[in-house]
């Protein structure tokens, strides 16, 4: 028992040291993905090409890479996720301004992405238990957090004084030595058949709508820095400031009210506070949306925590296999979802607008979804 206890222990603190490496070496560059094209030319209707593209080559990427992870190792994943990394940083070192040069990058960063979270998950997955797992994320946000708010102003420096090459090959060399501890950690592969719509089916829809919910929350995390860019200030430290005051204020929520959490969801209540927040930035346009970004940073932790709650440990009997690649695979869909008419508009503001609506809305039928089968299921327990 003590044993079991012990390697537990090891596997957390071996990918805490991933998570705070690897956080590192990404938030060098991925916080600014979307300003550094706008800086370099890239028209907004080309940049939320990016985004859609990245999102929906990842809904074919995310089955191939976790049936490959399944059938050899994760670590395989992971490994071709950071090499399309590196390559990834050559081809932002050589920008072209065309259709052709975003759909490249678009696809290199998919690949990326996917590969090193389908993996990240997997590890997760293994060492944090399903039920009370707040305690255990909690930690990991801190760690993570704390890394990017330091890489944010380190590449924030970086991009505005020298360029982008200084920036990737620090980033490059991280990324590669932060995979170190995280093969270490030891799994053991039950090559799973895949079986998708099974698991579909059987999941709870509540799940599925307070998923993709908080999936429409993550587009302003690329959207605001080309406002930010556009109506406050047009450097890559206003990026780093605005990151590093949301990261501090996730940090100190985590700490001070993170325990609130394993009693109750706050998942409603935040959604509606992060949809007045978000809205209430568009008529910032000076500085003092730093106070704002402080406020919208512990409501988003608060929303993220509840839904890790929602959809990690209320999976039911659902195996990690095919969490993973749910998880994977709703992410990737609302977001190229959503992501799809703002291909026709121009105006930032205007596409902030039309997906705070669409939050609003999914928002209310998630809250009467919700009542609707609380009351049945009282009324169930009732009559049993």
């Amino acid at each position: 028992m003590v044993i079991i206890v012990l390697e537990s222990t090891n596997n957390r603190i071996k990918f805490n040291i991933f998570s705070f490496v690897s956080k590192f070496a990404r938030s060098l560059i991925e916080i600014f993905i979307s300003l550094y094209l706008f800086k370099n030319g890239f028209s907004i209707k080309y940049i939320v090409l990016f985004y859609f593209l990245e999102n929906f080559f990842a809904l074919f990427i995310s089955y191939f890479f976790v049936k490959l992870g399944e059938r050899f190792k994760y670590t395989i994943v992971m490994y071709i996720g950071i090499f399309s990394f590196l390559i990834l940083q050559l081809v932002l070192n050589n920008l072209v301004n065309s259709y052709l040069y975003i759909i490249l990058i678009s696809f290199l960063y998919s690949i990326y992405r996917r590969g090193y979270w389908i993996a990240r998950r997997y590890y997760i997955t293994n060492i944090i238990p399903q039920k009370n797992s707040s305690e255990s994320f909690s930690i990991i946000f801190v760690i993570s957090e704390f890394a990017s708010i330091v890489s944010g102003y380190l590449g924030g420096y970086l991009l505005d004084s020298f360029n982008v090459f200084a920036l990737t090959v620090i980033s490059s060399i991280l990324l590669v030595i932060s995979v170190i501890p995280l093969i270490m950690i030891k799994t053991k592969n039950e090559n799973r058949k895949i079986e998708l719509i099974k698991n579909i089916k059987k999941y709870d829809k509540r799940n599925y709508l307070a998923f993709s919910l908080f999936e429409i929350t993550n587009i302003f995390t690329f959207l605001f820095p080309i406002y930010v860019a556009i109506y406050i200030k047009d450097t890559f430290i206003m990026a780093s400031s605005l990151n590093a005051v949301s990261n501090i204020a996730i940090i100190l929520f985590i700490l001070v009210y993170g325990k609130l959490l394993k009693k109750r969801n706050y998942f409603v209540i935040s959604s509606i506070l992060f949809i007045l927040i978000a809205f209430t930035k568009l008529f910032f346009y000076n500085s003092s949306i730093l106070v704002i970004y402080f406020i919208e940073g512990i409501v988003n932790k608060m929303q993220t925590q509840s839904v890790n709650k929602i959809y990690f440990e209320n999976r039911n009997d659902m195996d990690l296999t095919h969490y993973n690649l749910m998880y994977q695979l709703i992410e990737s869909l609302i977001r190229s979802v959503i992501c799809f008419p703002l291909l026709f508009l121009s105006d930032i503001r205007i596409m902030i607008i039309i997906v705070l609506i669409i939050m609003s809305i999914e928002l209310v039928i998630y809250y009467l979804f919700n009542k609707k089968q609380v009351n049945s299921e009282e009324k169930s327990n009732l009559y049993s």
